[in-house]
């Protein structure tokens, strides 16, 4: 499994780093983590064709997690249109918007996208990929992601209320290896207790917010018994 981190940012897009966006890459396809960022941009400067994507998730209905999607739909409608991702949605509401965004801009050629509302649970299977949702307490309708494939168990956090509250709890119940922790609501140094219980070595830090970004660096001055690994917009990492 290879994850390439699209978009690093926090809220806003900063000068080097575009919103929320991971790409996860199989031997059975490739995934997208949110789509805050322009994805379509972002997938073609990767060299990624927007026809290997099977499938999107999305943590929450926050802009930075989601702004993405109206430009991919609708190049996927009539530019791009071998592409056909099933496009996973907390809300049935973003569904509705997205569906009225393209009728707006193509009119009468717009195309049936494949839309999935879901809710907590194991959410996806295709036989190469397994998405279980956890929900959080971020947002009106937020969750984590446990993504397993290959072998491997991958763990997104989304945004989180704080890690002592809200932190996915089978991160201290099964052997991951990876989890992708955000950094954009709470200090870094505030997390390293549930950081500590977690059955990985590997823990990456995204959703990264300037204000956040010194008590990144205090932790890695501190030493830890993990691998704490800050990234950065087109960071690789293998899993």
């Amino acid at each position: 499994m290879k994850i390439t981190f699209l978009g690093t940012s926090h809220g806003v897009p900063e000068r080097d780093r575009y919103c929320s966006c991971t790409c996860v890459s199989t031997a059975g396809g490739r995934y997208l983590i949110d789509a805050g960022g322009p994805v379509a941009d972002m997938l073609i400067r990767k060299e990624i064709a927007l026809a290997e994507i099977t499938a999107i998730f999305v943590t929450h209905m926050h802009g930075d997690h989601v702004n993405g999607l109206p430009a991919f739909t609708d190049l996927i409608s009539w530019y791009f249109k071998t592409a056909d991702p099933l496009i996973h949605l907390p809300d049935q509401t973003g569904v509705n918007a997205l569906k009225c965004w393209n009728a707006a801009v193509l009119g009468s050629a717009v195309r049936d996208i494949r839309y999935e509302v879901y809710r907590e649970g194991v959410i996806y299977d295709d036989g190469h990929m397994r998405v279980t949702a956890l929900r959080s307490r971020h947002y009106d309708l937020s969750y984590s992601f446990k993504l397993e494939t290959e072998g491997k168990r991958v763990v997104f956090t989304g945004d989180l209320a704080g890690p002592d509250i809200d932190f996915p709890r089978f991160c201290f119940e099964e052997d991951c290896d990876a989890v992708i922790c955000e950094a954009a609501h709470f200090p870094t140094t505030k997390a390293a207790p549930v950081f500590e219980k977690c059955r990985t070595k590997n823990i990456y830090i995204n959703h990264i917010s300037p204000r956040q970004a010194p008590s990144i660096e205090e932790l890695l001055a501190s030493g830890t018994p993990y691998n704490l690994i800050p990234v950065y917009d087109g960071y690789e990492a293998e899993i």
